[in-house]
């Protein structure tokens, strides 16, 4: 929080001529150079916190640095004014930096546009007259189709399956006999297959609320489907699919490589009328790409052990081998009481923290990001290869641990100077300096990735999501939830 500046009318005069005290004025004028060193340093704190929001609000949000990007950071008196372009300006083709003209991609047809299982429904076939009035005299050759993409409209419906009861026409006295009720798609409700997992995707891949989806229930069907039947319906379905949900747990586990991240949500807290922060734990299985969320109102590292695995007889964790994350101290906690844990860092977050700084102090920021930007080049180049893992722990070692000692002295000659600990710049040379030895593990080790975007990917839906429904409704909601976006992305 930044401390209120000093009142100007609170600063004493500076006394008379006649009385002057030079130790006293010295003094003074240290009170006055310390007071206002502090009052610039808060202004800068206030001025660097509101771009960060600007930046948050409207900026981009990749983090790919250009060198060229800067240019635009200056304006006429710095860059001068562009000349303007006289008609004998050189073509697209002439001259070395000329850009390239982008080759005219064929013209694809209806059948490469829209996929093949689309429905085909033919609704006429126009027969010429002549063919009408002698059909015994032609022949059909070929036929050619016009096609129109249509869709039907929605609409709710009772699926009705009867159940009739028979009696015998020569015994009245024998008992009827009917057949046996079809059990519930989804048992306790009174919704069919087709409509919760209407209300399911629409809710957790295109982030409609379910206080919305009653409203449009009312509105386009004239139904008032209110919103807590479907939270009900919702957490039944959920009911039912718990032994999905724990297939996909267990292969997830099943590796001995996993990158795990974190992100908070909102959850009311029944009886307190307030809301609470919970935690959706991501898990990514780095062989098989299958991704499982867990939930709990909690960030604690017992939520890893929950996840991953405490015997509590042994006081040993199930789980052994490399745990791909960023720099939580949990994670450093789970490392330090159980043995068989490897961490391995991610150089994406490395990379934000002095893409953050950039600003602040570009002449030691950017030749930090332009050595990342070649460590990334080389994993470019891995992943269009599709290079097997021998191979690509040739290549990292060969030429991506060499930028790596690189990058090292580079960081290791801009903390000479000792930046401020709390500036942008003191921060990632912070992160940089307690991650290290995890950045080598992942460099080292050619079944893991440098970084954890695959994980961040996971956990955009997610955050989409969250930006319409704000909170969940109950701690049991947030688990619903880790269940349905669990299944989406296994999809």
């Amino acid at each position: 929080m930044l401390k209120k500046a000093p009142v100007l009318g609170a600063i004493q005069p500076i006394p008379e001529p006649a009385s002057f005290d030079p130790q006293a004025l010295l003094k003074r004028v240290e009170e006055l150079e310390a007071t206002l060193q502090e009052v610039t340093g808060q202004l800068t704190a206030a001025l660097q916190l509101n771009e960060y929001y600007r930046q948050q609000l409207y900026g981009s949000k990749a983090e790919r640095y250009d060198p060229a990007q800067e240019n635009l950071d200056f304006d006429e008196a710095t860059l001068g004014k562009p000349e303007p372009s006289g008609p004998e300006t050189s073509g697209p083709e002439e001259g070395e930096g000329a850009k390239r003209k982008k080759a005219k991609r064929p013209r694809r047809t209806k059948d490469q546009l829209f996929p093949r299982w689309i429905k085909s429904i033919i609704v006429e076939e126009l027969i010429p007259d002549e063919v009408k009035a002698n059909p015994e005299a032609y022949r059909e050759i070929e036929s050619r189709e016009h096609r129109e993409l249509e869709t039907t409209r929605g609409e709710v419906y009772w699926r009705v399956t009867r159940i009739p009861k028979f009696a015998l026409k020569a015994d009245k006295q024998e008992k009827p006999v009917t057949s046996a009720a079809p059990i519930s798609s989804v048992p306790g409700t009174l919704c069919g297959p087709q409509l919760i997992s209407q209300i399911v995707c629409d809710k957790f891949c295109d982030h409609l609320p379910h206080y919305r989806q009653s409203q449009r229930f009312a509105r386009r069907h004239g139904i008032e489907l209110q919103r807590g039947t479907i939270n009900i319906w919702t957490a039944k379905l959920a009911d039912l699919l718990r032994p999905v949900n724990e297939a996909i747990k267990a292969e997830v586990l099943d590796t001995d490589a996993l990158q795990i991240d974190e992100t908070p949500g909102s959850c009311l807290a029944p009886g307190t009328g307030k809301s609470q922060t919970g935690y959706w734990w991501a898990y990514r299985n780095i062989h098989t790409s299958t991704v499982y969320f867990d939930w709990h109102t909690s960030r604690a590292m017992d939520c890893l052990l929950d996840m991953l695995g405490f015997d509590e007889e042994s006081k040993t964790l199930l789980f052994t081998g490399h745990i791909q994350c960023d720099g939580y101290k949990a994670y450093d906690t789970l490392v330090k009481r159980f043995k068989g844990i490897v961490l391995a860092g991610c150089m994406a977050h490395l990379r934000r923290k002095f893409f953050d700084a950039r600003k602040q102090t570009p002449d030691h920021s950017i030749p930090v990001l332009l050595k990342i930007q070649e460590i990334y080049r080389v994993e470019r180049y891995l992943k269009l290869s599709k290079a097997p893992p021998g191979c690509r722990e040739m290549i990292r070692r060969s030429r991506s641990l060499p930028l790596l000692k690189e990058l090292k002295t580079l960081i290791d000659g801009i903390e000479k100077i000792k930046p401020l600990p709390q500036s942008k710049l003191g921060k990632a040379l912070t992160y940089a300096r307690n991650q290290w030895s995890k950045m080598e593990v992942s460099i080292l080790n050619a079944e893991l990735e440098i970084d954890n975007n695959r994980i961040e990917n996971a956990i955009r839906p997610l955050k989409l999501g969250l930006k319409n429904y704000l909170f969940m409704g109950s701690a049991e909601a947030g688990k619903d939830s880790a269940l349905f976006y669990t299944l989406i992305e296994k999809l």
